[in-house]
């Protein structure tokens, strides 16, 4: 029995897919701050719905520094480490490193001699390239890496990724300090965030979102129906198998897109296909689909379903008795809410990511993924009839 080929596929949140399709220009922006940090792509954000990629194209975007000759710092806005003290710590943790890597040999010197006795006092003394101690706090931090990199014609990218999870004061203070160490100083100290679209909504507005308003924005949606026949053929004929016309079609179709679901789809259709030689079938690609469909739910919306209050859950149910979007009122009539008490579960529902606003009064399920999820859990746990 031949051997199976190993599966090119990588269907987990934040690994690299074999093909990032898609993504050119996103990417292709930021490559002139390589050149010169003036780039208004110097602080850059990603926004996007969950299983879009987000977190992917920030490794990609660490990938192209590093073949520049860039170094990174990556940070995540969860945890009980603020946001500030997390990208502080690694910072210095990586100034010390450089500054271990390049600093030359310690010299030392006899500055006392016991006569009587048998010993030699002997001190170290500070070279010429000595860079005393790693500074503690954020912007002397990043200052000092710009200061040190900018001389080794190199830079510094720092990337957090789901920047949604931090509070105004952290992303505010965060700000203040990337904006004096790097543009207005003019260092090569470059920031690249992601986030869920919640952010704008709560944070872009007011004075306390300023370095927010001054970044350069890129809304990560789904991708085109060519680009995701791309993200599926081209993994599976590089590793030797097909995937016939007809197939590919029935699983560009089934994925909406989507880019996590690409990926669940191809990595099932690999495992499960009959003859990857001969090419995959539609009728493998279906029920595939199924399965990566089940798993893409459970994945993506199941965590966020589940921290839902039972009254946000009916709101959700409420709107699936419109063709696209609803109007809040009609939701409030629907179940014997007011609309102005319905405010506080469409906030939350927003800041969740599964509803999008669509006009004034209006709302809409966030993308067809969240719909079908909402369908079926909304039927199994009796929020719907």
């Amino acid at each position: 029995m031949a051997v199976r080929p190993v599966n090119p596929f990588s269907p987990s949140f934040g690994i690299s897919p074999p093909v990032l399709a898609g993504r050119r220009d996103v990417l292709n922006s930021f490559d002139p701050v390589f050149d010169s940090i003036r780039s208004p792509s110097y602080a850059t954000l990603l926004w996007g719905l969950r299983g879009t990629g987000k977190t992917v194209l920030l490794n990609a975007f660490e990938d192209r520094a590093r073949a520049r000759g860039w170094v990174t710092v990556s940070a995540a806005a969860v945890g009980r480490e603020g946001l500030v003290d997390q990208v502080g710590a690694k910072a210095s943790g990586l100034l010390a490193s450089l500054v271990r890597e390049h600093e030359p040999a310690p010299r030392h010197a006899v500055t006392g001699v016991s006569i009587m006795g048998t010993g030699i006092q002997v001190e170290r003394v500070p070279g010429p390239g000595d860079a005393g101690p790693v500074p503690a706090d954020l912007e002397t931090t990043l200052a000092a890496l710009g200061d040190l990199l900018a001389r080794r014609a190199t830079g510094l990218l720092v990337t957090i990724d789901e920047l949604h999870v931090s509070g105004t004061d952290e992303i505010r203070e965060f700000g203040s300090v990337f904006q004096l160490a790097s543009r207005r100083a003019e260092r090569p100290v470059a920031f690249v965030g992601a986030a869920l679209p919640e952010l704008e909504d709560r944070l872009m507005a007011g004075d306390a979102s300023t370095f927010l308003q001054r970044c350069r924005r890129h809304e990560i949606g789904n991708l085109r129906p060519s680009e995701a026949a791309t993200a599926l053929r081209e993994p599976i004929e590089a590793a030797g198998g097909r995937i016939q016309e007809d197939a590919l079609a029935v699983a560009v179709e089934a994925s909406m897109g989507q880019p996590y679901l690409v990926q669940l789809i191809g990595s099932y259709l690999w495992d499960d296909a009959e003859d990857l030689i001969a090419g995959v079938t539609a009728e493998e690609v279906r029920r595939a689909a199924a399965d990566a469909s089940g798993q893409f739910g459970r994945h993506v919306h199941g965590p966020v379903w589940n921290r839902l209050s039972d009254l946000d859950k009916r709101f959700l149910a409420a709107m699936l008795l419109d063709a696209a979007s609803s109007a809040v009122s009609d939701i409030g009539r629907r179940w014997g809410h007011s609309p102005r008490s319905l405010s506080t579960y469409r906030k939350r529902l927003l800041a969740a990511g599964l509803i999008s606003s669509a006009g004034r009064g209006r709302v809409v399920f966030a993308d067809p993924t969240v719909r079908r999820y909402v369908e079926a859990q909304a039927a199994a746990e009796g929020f719907t009839g």
